[in-house]
């Protein structure tokens, strides 16, 4: 009896460490495509030419 509690509590736990995974993922994946600029040196839109961030050739 003692072990089919322990396995129902592990089962509870692990579906809801699934669902925060899945749910943490697809926020991290929504947050990494926002905008046209890149970080690794190719041409992106930039709002502020005057800033130091604006370095690209426009």
């Amino acid at each position: 009896m003692n072990r089919i509690i322990i396995a129902r509590r592990f089962a509870i736990i692990m579906l809801s460490a699934a669902i925060f995974a899945i749910t943490f993922s697809m926020a991290v994946d929504n947050t990494g495509r926002s905008g046209a600029q890149s970080h690794f040196g190719a041409s992106f839109t930039c709002l502020q030419t005057g800033s130091p961030y604006c370095t690209a050739v426009q």
